[in-house]
């Protein structure tokens, strides 16, 4: 799901990180000052498990790969910002020390990894989990590895239409590429592993972790 580096040229890769840095200081901000400290050991936890996860490839039809995110939980249990906060982190990381994304395309992967799909999670969860809590929490996870996708998706096919040069497929074909792993694989494994992440939580009963 990532964008590599080369794929976007500054057209979008600019105002990317125009929007993304000063809202990713605003967000850690306000949501990581001493009010966090007693949250800080599940959130660096879920951060940490979101990293590993993200690099487990799920091998689809056509002789590709498909991940998990893995960060809905974080928007679930504390805010989307917190999510976003934590996977602009984890993608920093893999694109410094492990090729995985690219330093110039990290404002684009962060918003939409980071912030439109764990909101749009966030959101789904809001409006059903009144009615029944595990099916709200699959959705929420199942909702937001979508909307991500989307948005990488509708980045790649901006870029054709900007420059074939930089990106040579239209969005007709990135977008089923894209989408029917999304849809049939990776956004099943997303619900489940959010759903089973947090029954773990509670079970262990720790300060700070609570879905109402």
């Amino acid at each position: 799901m990532h964008v590599p580096d080369g794929f976007l040229s500054p057209q979008i890769t600019i105002p990317a990180y125009a929007v993304w840095a000063p809202l990713w200081a605003w967000a850690a901000r306000r949501h990581f000052g001493r009010a966090a400290v007693e949250s800080l050991p599940v959130i660096g936890t879920l951060t940490a498990l979101a990293f590993v996860i993200q690099t487990i490839m799920i091998p689809v039809p056509g002789g590709t790969s498909t991940h998990l995110v893995g960060v809905t939980l974080l928007a679930l249990l504390y805010h989307p910002l917190v999510a976003f906060v934590c996977e602009s982190l984890v993608l920093l990381v893999q694109a410094l020390f492990f090729g995985a994304g690219g330093v110039t395309v990290l404002g684009v992967n962060a918003l939409a990894m980071g912030l439109l799909g764990p909101l749009a999670g966030w959101l789904a969860w809001k409006a059903l989990h009144r009615v029944n809590g595990k099916v709200a929490v699959f959705v929420a996870a199942y909702a937001s590895i979508q909307v991500a996708t989307l948005a990488v998706a509708g980045a790649l096919g901006l870029q054709h239409a900007l420059s074939p040069r930089y990106f040579p497929l239209p969005v007709a074909v990135v977008l089923p590429a894209m989408l029917v792993p999304s849809l049939t694989a990776a956004g099943l494994a997303e619900g489940a592993y959010t759903v089973f992440a947090l029954s773990l939580l509670r079970k262990a009963n720790l300060r700070g972790v609570t879905l109402d």
